[in-house]
């Protein structure tokens, strides 16, 4: 794997700028807490579409389908990527919501470059 270079440095200081700039610290507290629920059903009861529960679950997908789809096209380099984030614990955690959502919504490819990225990180 190419060793990273100071551009594969620049995105990555700049996802964590737009990480705190669109207030998804307070969504990552959250998804490590105990206020949140792994079990989609579970979640949807106590987080229905509109509740603040399910915009913190939507965004932290959203971020994280944006930085696999740019894995998922090499612009973010594999080394610097996962040494990090911990991409497929962020996974095990959302992952009831990611594939209730796509199960719902009837879409296969609904936040699919999360979860590649994820499987990927397990996978070394």
């Amino acid at each position: 794997m190419a060793k990273p270079t100071y551009q594969d440095a620049t995105l990555m200081l700049q996802l964590a700028q737009w990480l705190t700039a669109a207030g998804l610290s307070e969504a990552w507290n959250w998804m490590l807490s105990d206020e949140f629920v792994p079990d989609y059903s579970d979640f949807m009861e106590k987080y229905p579409p509109g509740s603040e529960g399910y915009r913190k679950a939507t965004d932290i997908c959203m971020w994280m389908e944006t930085i696999g789809t740019l894995y998922k096209h090499g612009l973010f380099n594999e080394e610097l990527l996962f040494d990090w984030m911990a991409v497929s614990f962020i996974w095990d955690r959302m992952k009831g919501f990611a594939l209730g959502e796509r199960e719902k919504f009837g879409m296969p490819a609904l936040w699919e470059n999360f979860e590649a990225m994820a499987k990927a990180q397990k996978g070394r």
